[in-house]
């Protein structure tokens, strides 16, 4: 597991400024309830690389993230990891676990510096039961969270691990802010952070890099890589029958 599990506990309003009332699915709420929601919360000033709970933990709370980026994934085998989704400020993580009741389904661990409140289980299902606009806004969220996971499989399934790779680099790409047409990659995340959106290995990376910077379509330039050519990288990443590298 990458990063060290430390943790430095915070006051119990560990950010005064902003509170709960950054979070989207607790828009709305009556100021005198989010108050009190912040009150039975367990807040945490946690450093990068601690693990706020493991797969198959049990579902003893639902975490607000205050501040910072948070990730989910899954370690699968030989140090290789699934990564689910990033969560930053004013998302909330553990809430399936909380509503069936069942043991945890991904770990979950900071990737910045973090204040997170921690709500404990009895807490959020009571507020669940009270408070309509918010148990309507969850299942919004819900069924967003349905969406992109029903999208994903579909990638995962359909397509090949190189394919996958150019997938993840133009979703990490923006338009080169020099104003022509090429778009860059800046910073250039680790392979392993490449391998874990992938779903596939780092060896995997480093041969789909290589591929497309030996056919001219992807140049190393100083922190980044520029893709000289997105469309013709869109067209490689979707296309059917594609060959593996």
């Amino acid at each position: 597991m990458a990063g060290e599990e430390r943790r430095r506990e915070a006051s119990p309003r560990a950010n005064q400024n902003t509170g709960l009332a950054i979070c989207e699915v607790l828009a709305g709420m009556a100021p005198a309830a989010l108050t009190a929601l912040e009150q039975a919360c367990e807040w945490k000033h946690l450093a990068a690389g601690c693990i706020l709970f493991r797969h198959d933990d049990p579902p003893d709370a639902v975490y607000f993230v205050v501040s910072g980026t948070v990730r989910a994934f899954m370690p699968v085998k030989d140090g290789v990891e699934i990564n689910y989704a990033l969560f930053g400020p004013g998302d909330m993580v553990g809430e399936l676990a909380a509503i069936d009741g069942r043991e945890r389904s991904a770990d979950v661990m900071t990737v910045s510096e973090s204040v997170i409140a921690a709500c404990p289980r009895p807490v959020f299902l009571n507020v669940l039961r009270a408070d309509p606009d918010f148990s309507l806004r969850l299942l919004v969220r819900l069924a967003r969270t349905i969406r992109q996971s029903s999208q994903r499989i579909a990638e995962i399934s359909s397509l090949n691990d190189v394919q996958r790779v150019y997938l993840e680099l133009l979703r990490l790409s923006v338009p080169d802010p020099s104003g022509n047409e090429s778009w860059e990659v800046r910073p250039v995340p680790l392979h392993k952070e490449i391998a874990g959106w992938a779903a596939t290995t780092t060896d995997m990376v480093g041969r789909a890099l290589g591929h497309l910077m030996k056919s001219g379509l992807v140049q190393r330039r100083a922190g980044g890589l520029r893709i000289l050519d997105r469309k013709r990288l869109e067209i490689l990443a979707r296309e059917r029958d594609a060959p593996p590298v």
